[in-house]
C-alpha cells in the first residue's frame, strides 16, 4: 500500500506541474491573442482611413478628369466656332474690298 501511495503522489505531483504549465501557457496565449486583436483593430482602423483617403482622392481625380474633358470639349467647340468666324470674316473683308474697288471705280468715272 505504501508503495502505491508513493507512486500516486509522484503522479499527482507531475499532474499538478502539468496543470500549472498548461495554465501558464493558456494565460500567455490569451495575452498574445489580446495583443494580436488590439494590433489588428489598430491596423484595420489605419487601413480604413487610408482607404477613405484613397477613395476621396480617386473621386476628386475623376471630377478633375471630367472637368478637363469638359474643358477640352469646350475648347474644341470654341476653336471650331472661331475658325468658322475667321473664314466668314475673310469672306466679308473680300466682299468689302470688292465693293470698295467697285465704288472707287464708279466715283472715278
Amino acid at each position: 500500500k505504501m508503495d502505491y501511495k508513493a507512486r500516486s503522489g509522484n503522479i499527482q505531483g507531475v499532474l499538478a506541474k502539468l496543470l500549472q504549465e498548461f495554465e501558464g501557457n493558456l494565460a500567455q496565449a490569451k495575452a498574445k491573442e489580446t495583443d494580436a486583436v488590439a494590433l489588428y483593430e489598430k491596423l484595420m482602423e489605419a487601413k480604413g482611413v487610408e482607404k477613405k483617403s484613397a477613395e476621396d482622392a480617386l473621386a476628386k481625380m475623376e471630377k478633375e478628369t471630367g472637368a478637363r474633358e469638359l474643358s477640352k470639349a469646350e475648347a474644341k467647340d470654341e476653336l471650331t466656332a472661331l475658325t468658322a468666324q475667321v473664314e466668314n470674316d475673310k469672306k466679308y473683308i473680300a466682299q468689302v474690298q470688292t465693293s470698295l474697288a467697285e465704288k472707287k471705280q464708279e466715283w472715278k468715272d
